[in-house]
Formats: C-alpha cells, sequence, structure tokens
C-alpha cells in the first residue's frame, strides 16, 4: 500500500517532538505476525517509535498524536492480520527520552500472568501455493507453515511463545531459515515453528514390514496403495492421531468400525479443498466460510445436499456427515497424492483419549491400525477436531478443540479465579481470572480411567500455561460423578473453597455468559440427567434464574429410570416406563413385543422403587423406540434422539401432537400420556414413522412455548435461555425458538460454546464468581 500524503504530513510533524503515544493492544495478538504487520503499517504512514510483546499484550509506542493517531488506530483494527483478534485497544500518553528516527521492532519484554499462545491455525494460501511450486526449497515438504498458519497450541510447553519453548525445540534453523525468522518484512518473522527440509522435522513409515524411510512423496504413494487396498492408516496430525480409510469404500469402512467398536456413531470427511468439496455437496456461502476458515473444524452437512454418492456406513441413519477440509500440508499432500476423500476419525481406543506419541499410538492402535504415518514434530497438548453444525446461518459448536481453544471468553463482571471441573460426559474444564473465561478442549468420557487422568494432567498444564492459581473450585451437584470427586479432592489438598452447582443451573449460566448476560432469565433446559434438588435426575426443566440462584418453575412429568443406568443406554427401558404411566401400555405391545417380555415384567413390578426422572432426552429415546427408530442397546450417546430427528425431517407437517400442561406439587408440569395416545392410535392406522417424528417435535414445541406463555403471569422475564444437550437438535431448537419469538421474548442460544455438557464448566465458574463475588 502506498504512503498517504496527509499520513506522511503528520508523521513527519509528530516525530519533531518527543511526546508521544502508547497503546496497549490485546487478544490474539501474539504468534498471527500481528508486530510486522504493525512496522508495515508505521513505515507506510511515516511514523517513527517501536512495537514488541508485552507479556500478555501488544505494546506500541508512536510519535503521533491527534489525527495521525486516529488514523493509524482505525486501519490498525481494519487492517488486521486475518487470524488476529483485537479484544482491547488502550491509549495512554507516552514521553520518548529522544525523539525516535524510525520505527523498529524492538526484543519481546517478558512474560505476564494471562497470555496465552494462538490457537493451531490452518495452512493458508501462500503456504500451499509454496508446496506446489516447482523449484521452492519447502515444495512437497510436509511441515510448512507461517506467521499466518500451521500448530501452534499444541506445540506450546511454556509461555512466553517462543521457539525454545515449543515442541520445535530440538529442531536448530538452517541459515535460510533463521534469515527468514529475522526477517520482519517476512511472512515467517518469528514463526516459531518455521521449517524446511534442510532442519526440520520428518516423515517415515512404520508398515507390516518395519520401518519405511524415504522422501515424502514417495512415503505418501505408499500410504494411498494401503489405502486403496482397504487398509487403515494412523497418521500422526496436528494434536493427535487420526485413523484413516477411503470414505468411498464400505468394506474399508465397516473394517474401521468394526476394530474401533464403534458400529453406528458418524465419522468424519476429509478433503483436500473447497473444489473437492464442491464435488460431493452444494455448500452455501456460509458453509464454505466455516471449511475454510482458520479453524478448519468438522462441518455438518446435510445429506440432502449431497451431490456424488457416499457410503450411508458413513452416518448410518443420519442427516449429516460431517466434512471438514485438509488443514495441514501432511493432510493436503496425501489427500492430493490419493485423489479422493478420506474418513478421518480420532486415534484412540475405545473410550480412551487421542494418543499424541509415537510409541503410544503404535501401541495402542496396533490393533486399528495397518499402517502409521510418523514424524518427529512433538504433540505437546492433545487437541480433538473441533465439530461444528450451522443453522440457519448461524455457527454453533458441538465439540470446542482444534482451533478455538485457547481463545478466552468475555466474562463481564466476573473477575476471580475459579477451576470448574464440568461434568463426566463430553467433559471440558474452566479456568477464569482477569474477566476471561478458558473453557479446555474436549476431555472424553471420563469413565475411562485414562481420560481421568489426562484431565487432571491437562489442568496443572493448562493452569501452567495461563499463569493460573484458582481460589475456588467448582463441580457438579452430583456427588458420584468423576469430576465432582476430582474437585472435591483438589480443592481439599489446596485448602480452597469448594462450590457445588446444579447441573441444569450452570447450563442456563452458560448461555446467559455467552451472550454477555447476568440474568435474570427463564431457562428451557433439556438434556439427557443432571442431579436435582430433591435428590431425583432431572433433565427437561424451566428454571428462573441469574447467576446466583434460581427458581423451578416447570418440568417434564417425572418417570421411573427402569434399572438405573442401564435406562440411558437401553431405550426400550423409557419407552416401558413412559407407556406405563400413560396407561397404554397394552397398545405399545402390539407394537414392541419386546415390552411384553419376562423382563419387563419384572422392571414393572419394581418400578415404583426406582429413581425418578425428568429426562427429556430419555423421553426422546423412548419415541425412537416405539418408532423402530433405536436398537436394543445404544452404541454412543445420542444415538436414538439423532435418528429420530433424522427422520422427522423426511415427514408431513399433519400432526402436532399435544402435551398436557397443568400444575402438580407446585410446579407447571407437561405429560406426554396424551401425546402417547394419539401417536399409538395413529400408529395403529398406518400413520408412518417419519410423518410420527415429525408430529413429536412440533408438539413438543408447541407445549414448551405454550407453557412459557403461562409462567409469565407469574413469572417477571423478557428473555429466554435454551440450553442442554437436547438442544443440538435442530428441528426442535429451531420450531421453538421460532414460537417464542412470536410472544415477543428475546431467545438466547450458544455459538461458541457447546449447548451440550461441554459447555457445562463455564456455567459452574459463572455461578461460583457470582455466588462468592469474586472467589
Amino acid at each position: 500500500m502506498a504512503m498517504d500524503g496527509k499520513d506522511a504530513a503528520a508523521g513527519t510533524l509528530a516525530v519533531e517532538g518527543v511526546l508521544g503515544t502508547a497503546l496497549r493492544v490485546r487478544g490474539a495478538v501474539q504468534g498471527v505476525g500481528f508486530r510486522p504487520f504493525v512496522y508495515r503499517l508505521a513505515t507506510q504512514m511515516g511514523l517513527a517509535g517501536s512495537v514488541h510483546n508485552g507479556g500478555d499484550h501488544v505494546a506500541i509506542h508512536l510519535a503521533a498524536e491527534g489525527a495521525v493517531l486516529e488514523r493509524f488506530c482505525r486501519r490498525l483494527v481494519a487492517e488486521a492480520p486475518p487470524h488476529a483478534r483485537i479484544q482491547a485497544l488502550e491509549q495512554a500518553p507516552w514521553h520518548f527520552e529522544e525523539a525516535p528516527s524510525a520505527f523498529v521492532v524492538a526484543p519481546s519484554q517478558g512474560w505476564a500472568a494471562g497470555a496465552l499462545p494462538p490457537p493451531d491455525l490452518a495452512c493458508c494460501p501462500a503456504c500451499l501455493a509454496e508446496l506446489e511450486a516447482s523449484g521452492d526449497r519447502r515444495q512437497g515438504y510436509p511441515f510448512i507453515n507461517c506467521s499466518h498458519c500451521g500448530p501452534r497450541y499444541s506445540l506450546v510447553a511454556a509461555m512466553p511463545y517462543q521457539r525454545g519453548a515449543t515442541g520445535m525445540k530440538a529442531f536448530a534453523l538452517c541459515p535460510a531459515c533463521e534469515s527468514q525468522y529475522q526477517d520482519v518484512l517476512d511472512r515467517r518473522f518469528h514463526a516459531e515453528p518455521i521449517a524446511c527440509p534442510s532442519c526440520g522435522p520428518r516423515l517415515w513409515l512404520q508398515g507390516p514390514q518395519g520401518r519405511i524411510e524415504g522422501e515424502p512423496q514417495a512415503l505418501l504413494a505408499q500410504c494411498c496403495l494401503w489405502l486403496a487396498q482397504g487398509k487403515v492408516l494412523a497418521i500422526k496430525g496436528i494434536g493427535g492421531f487420526q485413523l484413516a480409510v477411503d470414505a468411498r469404500a464400505p468394506e474399508a469402512i465397516a473394517r474401521l468400525r468394526g476394530r474401533k467398536q464403534r458400529p453406528a456413531k458418524p465419522l468424519a470427511v476429509m478433503v483436500k479443498d473447497i473444489d473437492e468439496a464442491r464435488r460431493y455437496f452444494t455448500l452455501s456461502a456460509e458453509q464454505i466460510q466455516l471449511l475454510q476458515s482458520r479453524a478448519a473444524p468438522i462441518v455438518l452437512l446435510p445429506k440432502v445436499a449431497a451431490l456424488a454418492p457416499l457410503p450411508e456406513l458413513l452416518a448410518p441413519g443420519q442427516v449429516h456427515i460431517g466434512l471438514m477440509l485438509a488443514y495441514s500440508p501432511l493432510h493436503w499432500l496425501l489427500l492430493a497424492a490419493f485423489d479422493g476423500p478420506l474418513v478421518m476419525t480420532s486415534g484412540n481406543a475405545k473410550g480412551a483419549p487421542l494418543c499424541t506419541g509415537n510409541d503410544q499410538a503404535l501401541a495402542d492402535l496396533a490393533g486399528l491400525a495397518d499402517a502409521f504415518l510418523l514424524h518427529d514434530r512433538p504433540i505437546l497438548r492433545r487437541c480433538d477436531d473441533s465439530v461444528l453444525a450451522l443453522e440457519a446461518g448461524r455457527p454453533r459448536l458441538i465439540r470446542r478443540a482444534r482451533g478455538y481453544v485457547p481463545e478466552t471468553l468475555e466474562m463481564p463482571g466476573l473477575e476471580g479465579a475459579v477451576l470448574a471441573l464440568g461434568g463426566d460426559l463430553k467433559n471440558a474444564f474452566c479456568l477464569t481470572q482477569g474477566g476471561q473465561g478458558l473453557l479446555s478442549v474436549h476431555q472424553g468420557d471420563l469413565s475411562h480411567p485414562q481420560c481421568l487422568s489426562a484431565l487432571e494432567e491437562e489442568i496443572k498444564a493448562l493452569s501452567a500455561l495461563w499463569g493460573f492459581k484458582p481460589r475456588c473450585i467448582a463441580v457438579d451437584a452430583h456427588p458420584d460423578y468423576f469430576s465432582s470427586r476430582l474437585g472435591r479432592r483438589l480443592a481439599k489438598d489446596a485448602g480452597l473453597p469448594l462450590v457445588a452447582v446444579q447441573h441444569h443451573h450452570a447450563h442456563l449460566a452458560a448461555c446467559l455468559v455467552e451472550n454477555g448476560r447476568q440474568g435474570p432469565a427463564l431457562g428451557i433446559i433439556l438434556d439427557g440427567l443432571g442431579y436435582g434438588d430433591d435428590g431425583s435426575l432431572w433433565g427437561g426443566e424451566l428454571l428462573l434464574a441469574d447467576l446466583k440462584g434460581y427458581r423451578r418453575l416447570g418440568r417434564l412429568k417425572p418417570f421411573p429410570l427402569l434399572g438405573g443406568d442401564k435406562a440411558n443406554r437401553q431405550p426400550w427401558r423409557n419407552l416401558l416406563a413412559q407407556l406405563d404411566q400413560a396407561a397404554c401400555l397394552e397398545a405399545g405391545q402390539a407394537l414392541v413385543p419386546a415390552l411384553a417380555s419376562l423382563d419387563a415384567q419384572a422392571l414393572l413390578k419394581v418400578a415404583p422403587k426406582a429413581m425418578s426422572t425428568s429426562s427429556m432426552g430419555r423421553l426422546f429415546d423412548a419415541v425412537a423406540a416405539l418408532l423402530g427408530l433405536a436398537p436394543l442397546e445404544l452404541s454412543f450417546e445420542g444415538e436414538a434422539a439423532m435418528k429420530l430427528e433424522a427422520q422427522a425431517l423426511s415427514g408431513r407437517e399433519e400432526r402436532c401432537y399435544p402435551f398436557d400442561i397443568a400444575p402438580v406439587d407446585g410446579l407447571w408440569q407437561l405429560d406426554p400420556a396424551p401425546f402417547w395416545r394419539s401417536l399409538l392410535a395413529d400408529l395403529n392406522a398406518g400413520l408412518d414413522r417419519a410423518t410420527a417424528a415429525l408430529g413429536f417435535h412440533l408438539g413438543l414445541a408447541q407445549s414448551l412455548a405454550a407453557l412459557v406463555a403461562k409462567l409469565r403471569d407469574e413469572a417477571d422475564f423478557t428473555a429466554v435461555a435454551l440450553s442442554g444437550g437436547v438442544f443440538q437438535n435442530a428441528l426442535l431448537a429451531a420450531e421453538l425458538e421460532q414460537r417464542l419469538k412470536g410472544q415477543g421474548l428475546e431467545v438466547l442460544r450458544h455459538g461458541l460454546v457447546p449447548c451440550n455438557d461441554g459447555g457445562l464448566a463455564l456455567g459452574q465458574a459463572a455461578v461460583a464468581l457470582a455466588c462468592r463475588g469474586g472467589a
């Protein structure tokens, strides 16, 4: 950009004095090429001064004031590097001892608690161009990167973010790379993972015949041969290992599913670039933007948008297929050589954490993979792929991980230091300090001992990275959660106060905080199970709440959880309980003969002693079971509900099954009994299950909205927050949101924070901070 004449003149006048301005830029402004950008901007404007990393911010000292300073600040914000995120720009007078004669990039000055590295960034267009460029010294090099792309968070050992504190410490720069690293005008200026074939990490294969060395092109050609033969390939990625097979080959997909004991859970697909993505899907502008974003998440795309057939086995019975673009140069080179889509799923044994080390992967994945694509760049921080859905043009994270962590979330007015442990499923923990919340990457299911150990290790590591020391620990109110037990032990060992937060209040609080609110609001919180104040298991709740407390106003009518935890895995148990309670079991037995079995009869005899639940998730399971969409035993959480939603999307809008709404024991209650009677009558009359499934969704949305209307007569609220895992159901969420907005209510939804238990810890932390006045 040519220097603006007015800018140049104003800048020259400013340099004649010794008074100037100090700017502090806070946000994601380190490790993204921000200092070189500032240097170029100041030089173009004819300004003198300096820029340096100042710990938790970038500091700019300018010999400029007035109009030229304002113009500089406007351009600083408007023209910032694509991956920079300016959260605050602070100004103060600055006195130069001597009038500066030029603009320079000064050495970094220390490190302050609160500074974080940027997330891992998808390979940028400039690096991809070099990857293909004939004669470029990095042509075909699988670890190419620059200031605008490449691994960051997964490579960091400690702050400040410098090469010596990353996994690249062992790779001494060659003269050519050193020159680029030191050149402020080069896009690799202080790109900490910088490397080339002469000085950087190397690739090799571990196949059936042992270790295979060679040039990357030859090694990738061998990988393609194995993949074409239907073999399972383990790949060392950015934040962990992945398992890959040909996404067009049902036999290979079935082999991977069998080995991983994952019979039905959807598998993500990776393609080389957006052009290849367009070969398989009709894509909207919003979907293209998300796929090509710096985070490069898995984006859920409707199967109806598919242009080319992909095997149903990728996502059996589901409405979406998860698609992502190659986000690392290694992925890009492999997919370019293979010339087709690949299944790319987490490289871990069932339930265990993602593998990150070569030796660990060779041991743990030996029974899953036929061959391994390995390298010697270490993965220091486990980070799975993020998953994102697009609803009515609005992105919503389902799994928050690579590309989004460790970006913090604003928590206005909540300044204290809290460690919140989250839940047991889809676990993520949260650290808070300085009005910011740092939600960790997806940790997994804590019932697996290795996941629980990995959680404790990551808490220590992330706390050290952020300079975090908790003053309080928050946990779920369920006394037997693994996360709650860990929190109690950590609090006891450190002598810290412990705050137990009710599960659904935490969901509501997370939604409020993400939307910059503290309440009050009405929360419609629908999920699987959460420990209630009365000792029962809640899951279909309407709470009037702020961050400090809540009042339960409504619920789904409780029903017995037959067989305890088995009911969470076997949907027919919930169907049995629902039909028995609705006094229409006999009609249901005609459609589902298993409900008349001896086991079912025995369960009904002990039903009065069973723990009760108001779980909306288990209601969805029951409906799916009646419609023949749920297996006897679920292979993953949410399987039945996801198939029910997929079925409903092809239904006709001929039914809208009502629920009864009435006050019971001081609470408004949704009773599904009339729904069950109507549904059974229609099914016996031959109604198709897709229309029945849609009628359930429409009826539930209508009944919830009707209940909200009743609550407005006795409670004061203008906003309604929707949270809990059931709201991953886009059909229900959209129908309910439309009806609530029709009542003139503001509807708060999740976006960057998962509505499922992956966002629970943020809400726990917010409640603890509000209740303890800063912890």
